[in-house]
């Protein structure tokens, strides 16, 4: 699994750890937050996950172009039973277009939009539009966000939209300051509708549906670094969709 990304990345850590003296923003990992870069600002990281012999690997970098603009490339990785793949390229980008702050707490809402350029004609072009939203305070958090994935694809057989929805609870077990570790446990409620397939322009009857599940999830921070981590499992579903088989991701972030 030894990519030329990975020692790059690597070296990219080691040289900015401890460099910066700006805070980190507590945000969702299976959810989505609505913190933004600070302008000119890099944020460089690197996410694994996996579930059975399924296992994936994620290269990001962010970048601010202003205090409430930032971009995001993502190039993911999968190997599945032996077979390294390279699944397309990913552009984000979020706007925050409302923000409250104070001693203590802050809110802010963003709007996300993310476009998927798939490697094949066999996988759909997926554009999806999304809100987001959340408080952060010194004990407790919450967060929100919905996307709709709309999938655009050259086949007869075109598969279903989707909605994403997530609600985040969080707290701080322990009061702490920036010069120390910082530790914030959440509980992520993760929601998904698929509408129906259609094949050759005609809707398939046993097709779409609803899936959630709960993902524990924690983000402890030093400074500029932040490693995040946790566990999915679904709880139930509706329709023809399946719940979302018991996952892990941990992802390791840096801001320049």
């Amino acid at each position: 699994m030894k990519h030329p990304f990975s020692k790059i990345l690597i070296l990219i850590l080691l040289a900015g750890f401890g460099t910066s003296n700006l805070a980190f923003a507590h945000e969702p990992l299976y959810g989505i937050g609505p913190h933004v870069l600070f302008k000119g600002g890099f944020a460089p990281h690197i996410t694994i996950a996996g579930s059975g012999s399924l296992f994936e690997m994620e290269y990001s970098l962010g970048y601010g172009i202003t205090r409430n603009w930032t971009v995001i490339g993502e190039m993911p990785f999968v190997l599945d039973n032996n077979n390294y793949s390279f699944e397309g390229f990913h552009l984000k980008q979020k706007y925050r277009f409302y923000s409250w702050f104070e001693p203590g707490m802050s809110r802010q809402v963003s709007a996300v939009t993310k476009l998927v350029f798939p490697v094949g004609n066999d996988s759909p072009t997926v554009i999806n539009l999304g809100l987001t939203g959340g408080q952060e305070a010194l004990k407790w958090y919450w967060f929100f966000s919905a996307g709709y994935a709309a999938k655009f694809i050259n086949d007869s057989m075109h598969p279903g939209n989707n909605l994403d929805y997530t609600a985040t609870f969080g707290f701080r077990p322990f009061k702490t300051n920036y010069y120390k570790p910082d530790l914030v446990i959440f509980l992520e409620g993760i929601g998904r509708f698929v509408e129906k397939s259609k094949l050759n322009g005609n809707t398939i009857q046993n097709s779409g549906g609803h899936a959630w599940s709960l993902a524990p999830t924690f983000m402890l921070t030093y400074r500029n670094i932040a490693l995040r981590g946790g566990i999915e499992t679904g709880m139930a579903k509706s329709g023809y969709v399946e719940k979302p088989e018991t996952n892990y991701k941990f992802t390791l972030e840096l801001h320049l």
